[in-house]
């Protein structure tokens, strides 16, 4: 089996939503194609990949850099000896090629988008959903049942709170039981209103946590943890600068309250350098890194390592991001739970709309691949990539 072409486009996302950091109003994201010469029932076989939010699109260092890479390849530098196919890992070994070590800044995304769309492919190819293919892979049981949490709460220019607690009504009549919102984007004690008029709402058994986006400074973030400390929140996410190793420290040892991070680390470089100097506890806080930014499933693999060699058990991540390659890698490799957009009528959350929710868990689809083709919005997305 030959890879013949490439695909990519940018697609833009055009939220009119915003967090305390950044506004979603001119954000993109890439989707790719990776074809192949084989076919499946008569059909090219072919493997796809939508991207992550928050990092724009990757079209530029696609084209110039891993694209190429990967098409001068020849098939047996990438085919599955053991077990058949294609190898992700020697595709991802192909596309860093001549790459110095550091500088994950933009370029893990891109990379992250060919492994996701070999993955799938390689999925296809075994005629088995993701999740069951990484269990196969690499040795776990296959659950196709995650436990999820639902994820929204940005501000709004009018009516705010009275528009926050109808999402959270909406998504709990979806099924849904753990909610995120946002906080860090207006005054404490605004905040904290808005916070106790979700909670006032929340059913028994029903969780909330918070996210700062990772603005805050040391002086803003320690007030938000005293201000927060006495309500039940189930983790604070993202509360200081995320290259901020010593001040995550600071905050863990004063206070109790769950902290999430690591959305913004790219690799298992920084996944360590976290671990080495964070002062993350592993007994309650939360490991955040996005699969697909990240290099990919292949990276995330040795993240999943660095954790375990730093005593962390794979229950406490809940990778960034509502799209279908994380819902995936939760089920398949046995993590603890994923992140789904709370607007189904946004691009992310139309993607993962047609999923079964009940009881706070999700119930992933038996389709072939990472399941990109039963979305409502895959043509939305890869009409243009295919054509």
């Amino acid at each position: 089996m030959r890879i013949v072409a490439v695909h990519e486009r940018t697609i833009p996302l055009a939220a009119a939503s915003r967090n305390a950091s950044i506004s979603f109003d001119t954000m993109t994201a890439t989707a790719v194609a990776v074809v192949t010469d084989a076919t499946i029932n008569g059909k090219p076989l072919i493997g796809l990949a939508f991207d992550s939010v928050g990092r724009y699109g990757h079209g530029g260092l696609l084209r110039e850099r891993f694209i190429p890479r990967l098409l001068a390849a020849e098939p047996s530098d990438y085919s599955d000896d053991d077990h058949g196919g294609i190898d992700p890992d020697k595709v991802w070994a192909i596309v860093m090629r001549n790459e110095k070590p550091g500088g994950h800044g933009e370029r893990p995304g891109a990379i992250g988008l060919i492994d996701a769309a070999v993955f799938d492919l390689a999925a296809k190819q075994k005629g088995l959903p993701l999740w069951a293919y990484l269990a196969e892979r690499y040795g776990h049981t296959a659950e196709s049942r995650v436990d999820i949490y639902v994820s929204g709460g940005h501000y709004r220019a009018t009516d705010d709170i009275g528009q926050l607690r109808e999402d959270i009504r909406r998504a709990t009549a979806r099924g849904h039981r753990r909610f995120k919102i946002k906080i860090g984007g207006i005054p404490i004690a605004d905040d904290v209103r808005r916070i106790e008029s979700v909670l006032g709402i929340l059913e028994p058994g029903m969780s909330l946590a918070v996210d700062g986006n990772g603005t805050f400074s040391r002086e803003t973030a320690f007030a938000y943890a005293e201000a927060l400390s006495n309500l039940p929140l189930a983790w604070i996410e993202e509360p200081v600068h995320p290259l901020d190793y010593d001040l995550h420290r600071e905050l863990a040892e004063r206070f109790a309250s769950p902290i999430a991070t690591g959305e913004n680390l790219f690799s298992a470089d920084d996944a360590r350098n976290l671990l080495r100097h964070g002062g993350l506890r592993p007994d309650r806080d939360i490991l955040q890194f996005d699969i697909s930014l990240s290099y990919g499933i292949v990276e995330y693999r040795r993240i999943l390592d660095t954790m375990a060699q730093h005593g962390w058990r794979r229950a406490q991540c809940a990778p960034h991001a509502g799209h279908l390659l994380a819902l995936n890698v939760v089920a398949g490799l046995g993590l603890g739970c994923a992140e789904i957009a709370i607007d189904e009528a946004g691009l992310f959350g139309k993607l993962t709309s047609a999923i079964p929710v009940a009881e706070g868990r999700a119930t992933l689809p038996d389709h072939p691949g990472t399941g990109l083709e039963a979305s409502p919005v895959f043509a939305e997305i890869f009409s243009s990539v295919l054509q």
